[in-house]
């Protein structure tokens, strides 16, 4: 697999321990940019604090220069509000980056197989807001 780490503190490299991919490092988001538009690559790993309020839009050019690679953000104590707005912009994940190396072989495997990564409070908070937005769709046809 390969993956690509945006992060220009070098909070992931520091924490990042695998031997079962091949691993590319970026500190500057353009090169990165650039690079993703570029290369195929299958993971990205986006730290938060690159671009902390400006990560949803990050994330979403990310996701439009690569739509087939998964983006998973890693954080340090991120508010779940931030969380679901990076998974809404098309993260397929969220890791603390204190558990990074404990958790980046298993990232990586459901990654692998399609899955998201992301907690089981988070994925009720997404299944709430596509209920929402079903519901208020469903109330615009009535009106209609």
């Amino acid at each position: 697999m390969k993956i690509f780490v945006i992060d220009n503190a070098g909070d992931i490299s520091a924490n990042m321990f695998t031997n079962t991919a091949s691993v590319v490092f970026f500190s500057d988001e353009v090169l990165a940019l650039n690079a993703v538009e570029e290369q195929q690559v299958q993971l990205i790993l986006l730290n938060y604090a690159m671009q902390n309020e400006l990560t949803v839009d990050y994330i979403r050019s990310l996701v439009t220069a690569a739509p087939a690679a998964s983006l998973v953000v890693v954080g340090h104590g991120n508010s779940e509000q931030d969380v679901f707005r990076c998974l809404l912009a098309g993260a397929k994940g969220y890791q603390e980056i204190q558990t990074l190396a404990v958790y980046m072989d298993r990232l990586i495997s459901a990654i692998d197989r399609s899955e998201a990564w992301v907690s089981r409070r988070m994925v009720t908070k997404l299944l709430d807001a596509i209920r929402l937005q079903q519901e208020s769709l469903n109330f615009e046809a009535v009106d209609s």
